[in-house]
């Protein structure tokens, strides 16, 4: 019975590994150098997403382009109670993404939205945790969508 099972799981597991799924973002047909990232908005914010798109980046790439972005970040109050009082907000970060061609100067523009909520907590601090969190979550699909996004270009030239 022992070896029926442990046969069984090993079918399983040899199919699941083998079943060819491939991340989206590491999908991308060539390789980008992404020579100028300029990214303006907040300093903390800017700088990982900047990394984060720096590393799909390769300088022995033939295709190389120039990225300019304006992120921008708005705090909204979601959910008030029967007091008054906030709830939950709501965090929306917006990202302008203009992707220039050093070759031939053709851009390619593109906004990225990503919403993120969370919810005020009996501490302060607490409440400050809640919002780095939702804002790292924030930065986190707005790299993905950028990344996936140039890909998609890449794919289409």
């Amino acid at each position: 019975m022992k070896n029926i099972k442990l046969i069984l799981v090993l079918i399983v597991s040899l199919s699941l590994t083998s079943c060819g799924f491939k991340n989206l973002s590491q999908r991308y047909v060539e390789p980008i150098n992404l020579k100028n990232v300029i990214i303006t908005g907040e300093k903390r914010i800017s700088y990982v997403l900047r990394n984060n798109i720096l590393l799909i980046s390769d300088d022995a790439s033939e295709n190389k382009y120039d990225a300019r972005i304006k992120l921008k970040k708005k705090n909204n109050s979601k959910i008030k109670d029967k007091t008054g009082k906030i709830s939950r907000y709501s965090l929306s970060m917006t990202a302008e993404l203009e992707l220039t061609n050093l070759k031939d100067n053709k851009k390619k523009e593109k906004l990225f939205i990503s919403t993120v909520d969370y919810s005020v907590a009996s501490n302060h601090s607490e409440t400050i945790n809640n919002e780095k969190n939702a804002i790292k979550n924030a930065i986190e699909q707005l790299s993905e969508d950028i990344i996936i996004f140039i890909g998609f270009i890449l794919k289409n030239k």
